[in-house]
């Protein structure tokens, strides 16, 4: 036999429970024991305490999937006389401490990180809110100054528009009252010019 095989048999031999034939009583598996479901069940666990994926790299401790499911897959008998097959928290625990020294009860519970369960939902916070549009306040313009020189401006225009009516009234009373002598004059002048001619 090759070095490799003679390790990991001796690996299943000091890691397993002892042989199912002499179990006075089989506890029911808490998983499927064919290999794609141990598979999953070690992986759940793996990545449930590690946070990674496992290597599944031979020899290699933890990350050597196949090692675990070979010591879990079938029924052997704990030390407390109980024959418990497939993934539990007693191999979980195991595999989480490193320890040989589980408590054998361990394997009547389910593993804590299972392949069915999910993760947590990521709670991603709603963006906050979009503020207000800032409105600068409407400060009412002091108009008062400008209000004072229009009025100004329209008593100068209405006070220059009865200077002009009046003027024109007086010249138009003028020239109705001399208006015969007006006329009289610039006829004369008129009259001077053409003659001279």
């Amino acid at each position: 036999m090759s070095q490799y095989l003679l390790t990991v048999l001796s690996i299943l031999l000091i890691a397993a429970p002892a042989a199912a034939e002499n179990c006075p009583v089989k506890h029911p598996a808490l998983t499927a024991l064919d290999h794609a479901s141990m598979l999953a069940a070690y992986t759940a666990s793996f990545r449930g305490i590690y946070g990674r994926n496992p290597t599944m790299a031979v020899g290699s401790g933890v990350d050597d999937g196949n090692y675990w499911i070979a010591v879990s897959d079938h029924y052997g008998e704990f030390g407390d006389s109980i024959c418990r097959a497939g993934w539990n928290a007693y191999w979980e625990t195991k595999l989480a401490t490193g320890q040989d020294a589980v408590n054998p009860t361990l394997g009547d519970q389910p593993a804590r990180f299972q392949p069915e369960s999910t993760p947590p939902p990521v709670v991603i916070p709603p963006p906050p809110p979009t503020p207000p549009p800032v409105t600068p306040p409407v400060v009412a313009a002091d108009n008062t100054a400008v209000l004072a020189a229009i009025a100004d401006l329209k008593a100068t225009m209405q006070a220059e528009h009865a200077e002009q009516t009046n003027a024109v009234k007086t010249i138009g009373r003028f020239l109705a009252d001399h208006w015969s002598t007006i006329a009289a004059g610039i006829g004369a002048y008129l009259a001077g010019h053409q003659v001279g001619k």
